[in-house]
């Protein structure tokens, strides 16, 4: 009876050894891929915010419309220089955001 019960024992001591290392597994790809998603949101909002002051720097003749339109073809080229996906919506939402901190 014994022998059983020890046998039983040390199966269900590595059982919990491999679904404890499972979850914490788990948990640390969620969390890596949070960080990831926040890094790349602050990085978006630095590449835009660059680019919005130096098109309004190299290109202080030209229409807004004309500025926006530089700082969208900029900001879209050195996000995919960086392997980063942007959709148009975000893209202009952050352009108007940080032109509005420029103000």
């Amino acid at each position: 009876m014994s022998d059983i019960l020890n046998a039983i024992s040390d199966n269900l001591i590595h059982i919990l050894g491999t679904i404890i290392t499972a979850i914490l597994g788990y948990v640390g790809l969620q969390i890596k891929n949070i960080y990831q998603e926040f890094i790349q949101d602050k990085t978006k909002k630095e590449i835009v915010k660059e680019t919005v002051e130096y098109v309004e720097q190299t290109c202080k003749n030209l229409p807004c419309e004309e500025k926006k339109k530089k700082a969208l073809e900029k900001s879209l080229e050195w996000m995919k220089e960086k392997k980063i996906s942007v959709s148009d919506t975000e893209l202009e939402i952050l352009i108007e955001s940080a032109v509005n901190c420029l103000k």
